[in-house]
């Protein structure tokens, strides 16, 4: 209780606040917590099948943005050329805004799955990016210094140091883009969905637009889920690779 008590009372202040909230301002303005729960039972086959879309174009998204920002942080920091040259287009990526790429990716892509997956991964690879760049920045010159003088290496010390020592920042960057990728999913299923299946984005396009609230309310609730589970799948994942390693 002294470690959930004050979590739990925050929960609770939270509800409250929203039920008054809810009574002042009618339901099709703001649905009460037992209306939104309501509608999580009784919509729930709906929810599931368009979480599991959700889903898979989050984490297609973030696998992608993963790879590529691991890879693209390496060559930059190997070579000065090659982060010049790919500086221009990670900062594109980060200042455009989704929404206004989104009906763009429709008319190339076509509705579906590629629209939100292709969003994921623009919302989520320049943190991973970052990350990885600071990361292989964590190795002291007297770390390095000692690796060469035992004959290692370029290629061995960026794998057995430098890749080593970036792990806890670069979890950190995966937390930060596993929380991203969801938005930038459901940003694409705005605008790249049609609704066969359905997805989240969709059902809160569609919800608000039939003045469900408490449906649209259920959706977000289930996105702010699958957010919370893959940053907690992130950092599972993270205790496993390093343990207690930086004092975690």
């Amino acid at each position: 209780m002294r470690r959930f008590g004050p979590s739990l009372a925050g929960v609770l202040l939270a509800a409250l606040v929203w039920t008054l909230a809810a009574k002042a301002a009618g339901p099709l303005l703001l649905p009460s917590p037992m209306a939104v729960l309501g509608s999580l039972w009784q919509d729930q086959s709906r929810l599931f099948v368009a979480a599991q879309q959700t889903t898979l174009a989050a984490l297609a998204g973030l696998g992608i943005a993963a790879l590529v920002g691991l890879a693209t942080a390496t060559a930059s920091f190997s070579s000065r050329t090659v982060g010049a040259l790919l500086s221009p287009w990670l900062l594109a990526l980060q200042v455009v805004p989704i929404v206004a790429i989104a009906p763009l990716l429709v008319v190339w892509l076509g509705y579906g799955l590629p629209v939100a997956m292709t969003t994921a991964f623009i919302a989520s690879v320049f943190p991973v990016h970052a990350a990885g760049r600071s990361g292989l920045l964590a190795a002291s010159q007297d770390q390095v210094d000692l690796l060469r003088l035992y004959g290692a290496s370029s290629l061995q010390i960026l794998v057995q140091l430098r890749l080593r020592l970036a792990l806890p920042g670069l979890f950190a960057g995966f937390r930060v883009a596993a929380g991203l990728a969801v938005i930038g999913a459901i940003i694409g299923e705005f605008v790249g969905s049609n609704g066969v299946p359905p997805t989240l984005g969709q059902l809160v396009v569609y919800s608000a637009r039939s003045a469900r609230t408490d449906l649209c309310f259920a959706a977000i609730v289930c996105a702010g889920l699958l957010a919370a589970s893959l940053q907690a799948a992130i950092t599972a994942m993270e205790r496993v690779m390093i343990g207690r390693w930086y004092g975690r």
